[in-house]
């Protein structure tokens, strides 16, 4: 964690070390003040690279492993590519955490730390306050315990080993900070405009975005404390959470420069993955071709592009590339189908973080559980239907009819029995969440929808169970060992299967 937390202090040593005694006073500017960058700027910093982030993190962990755990996607890679399809060690899986600090929150603490004196600025503020929530949301659930409270304050407190703090005491934290931001925005205030490019300033759309991250944090801790859990979740359907396909939470991307391109394809295109090395698995291809699901057509393709059903083939996850040879002699790897290179790998497709669709199967399932009364029917048809709808975001390639999706109702109704009501929520959430697996896995290990059937690889280190975790940062060891520590003495070892706070049993 020093490393991170080290960055601008290590960019003023090299200007003393060039000018010993010259403009010392500079030494001790933070240069993400608002001297320097503009904090509406840096809102707009923070929700891009929230999508982007580093392109290693996004190839080694959400595709490569927890797609590939989630069996989504597969690989016969071993070594750099594949850890999560046969649960083999990797030392990229602390990637996420160590890009979320140092391009994400370093610079969300900042902001907010800017212009929480300036009461003109409550919207940015507030703003800033539900976007910081949404990452730690995803860093949490990723890892467990992680730094949270002293996170990004290194420059502010010259804490650079903070301690990892407790998720229960993280989540407790971040619901407080959801109710108190939503409440807070005032219109009458300065107005976020275009330097939001999420919802260009929509306050509206603002709260909606928090009281659906209250719903969703209210339902991962409910195994620990259902009490709360339900009380959190009448207060983000009262609030009023994402409803209709315009509330999507997500980030519009161009061609214009590989920063702003769309980082899976970006990844995709610079190690030419979909040739050999990613491929749909068998097991989430089989899903969309058995229900007739007209988003097969946008998620899937061979590599040239051809979506024709016939020409599909997914690849079973857990084979190296021996044992792929031996089991389909003759087959090249090649022909296998990979995402849509037409559709999902265009430089301008978007990032998903949070849609209608995943909040109102939450919905459904309180409704099924009965935390609160509703049709539970008819918000899973409308979690379909916009997932469906969302698909356009992708352009002409993803437009999905509305004849197409009442045929998949028809074909696919809500079952009339609890226990498969929640099969199927589960099951919806997990392709929903397609191309989100960090989001696919955490939802996995609260509801085990859908039932996966495990790999067995020789040599895995989960004795052949779907991983519970991603493991931390190798630098962390050696730059933060006591940080480190208070998270091994809560939560357990750093593995794969060690389970954080809403998972446990």
């Amino acid at each position: 964690m020093k490393r991170k937390y080290l960055v601008y202090i290590g960019a003023s040593l090299m200007l003393l070390s060039a000018s010993c005694t010259k403009d010392l006073e500079n030494v001790n500017k933070n240069p993400n003040s608002t001297t320097a960058i503009p904090p509406a700027t840096m809102l707009s910093n923070v929700e891009l690279a929230t999508a982007t982030l580093g392109r290693g993190t996004i190839r080694r962990t959400n595709l490569s492993f927890d797609m590939m755990a989630m069996q989504q996607l597969s690989s016969t890679e071993t070594i750099d590519g594949g850890e999560g399809d046969k649960y083999l060690k990797s030392d990229n899986a602390g990637n996420l955490q160590d890009d979320s600090y140092m391009l994400i929150i370093n610079n969300a603490v900042q902001l907010i730390e800017n212009v929480k004196k300036d009461p003109a600025q409550i919207n940015l503020l507030s703003a800033a306050r539900i976007w910081k929530v949404l990452v730690f949301q995803r860093l949490t659930d990723a890892y467990g315990d992680v730094p949270y409270f002293d996170a990004g304050k290194g420059y502010i407190t010259g804490n650079v080993t903070p301690n990892y703090d407790k998720q229960s005491d993280i989540y407790a934290d971040m619901l407080k900070e959801l109710s108190e931001a939503a409440a807070a925005f005032d219109a009458s205030k300065t107005a976020l405009g275009s330097a939001d490019i999420v919802y260009n300033g929509d306050l509206n759309k603002w709260k909606k975005l928090a009281y659906s991250l209250m719903l969703k944090l209210a339902l991962r801790m409910e195994k620990q404390d259902i009490a709360k859990a339900k009380d959190w979740a009448s207060k983000a359907i009262a609030g009023g959470v994402m409803s209709d396909p315009t509330d999507v939470c997500m980030i519009k991307h161009t061609s214009e420069r590989n920063e702003v391109s769309n980082p899976i394809t970006y990844t995709f295109n610079s190690y030419t993955l979909a040739d050999t090395k990613i491929k749909i698995s068998k097991t989430f291809l089989s899903q969309l071709v058995n229900t007739a699901d007209p988003r097969r057509g946008v998620f899937v393709s061979t590599v040239s592009g051809d979506t024709t059903l016939a020409n599909l083939k997914g690849l079973p996850n857990g084979l190296d590339l021996a044992a792929f040879n031996a089991a389909f002699p003759g087959d090249q790897l090649q022909s296998y189908a990979t995402l849509n290179t037409k559709v999902i790998l265009q430089q301008t497709a978007p990032t998903f973080l949070l849609t209608p669709a995943e909040v109102q199967l939450m919905q459904s399932e309180i409704v099924v559980k009965g935390w609160m009364s509703g049709d539970a029917a008819g918000l899973y048809a409308q979690a379909v239907t916009n997932s469906m709808k969302q698909q356009a975001a992708y352009g002409a390639g993803g437009v999905i009819t509305d004849a197409q999706t009442q045929a998949y109702l028809a074909a696919n109704p809500f079952p009339a029995v609890a226990a498969d009501q929640l099969k199927a929520l589960g099951t919806q959430y997990w392709i929903a969440t397609f191309l989100n697996g960090w989001e696919s896995h955490a939802n996995w290990r609260r509801t085990g929808y859908p039932v996966l059937t495990p790999t067995n690889y020789a040599g895995n280190i989960t004795n052949s169970q779907i991983p519970r975790r991603l493991t931390y940062p190798l630098n962390e060891k050696v730059n933060n060992p006591k940080g480190i520590q208070s998270s091994l003495t809560n939560q357990g070892k750093d593995e794969y299967m060690t389970r954080v706070w809403w998972d446990k049993q």
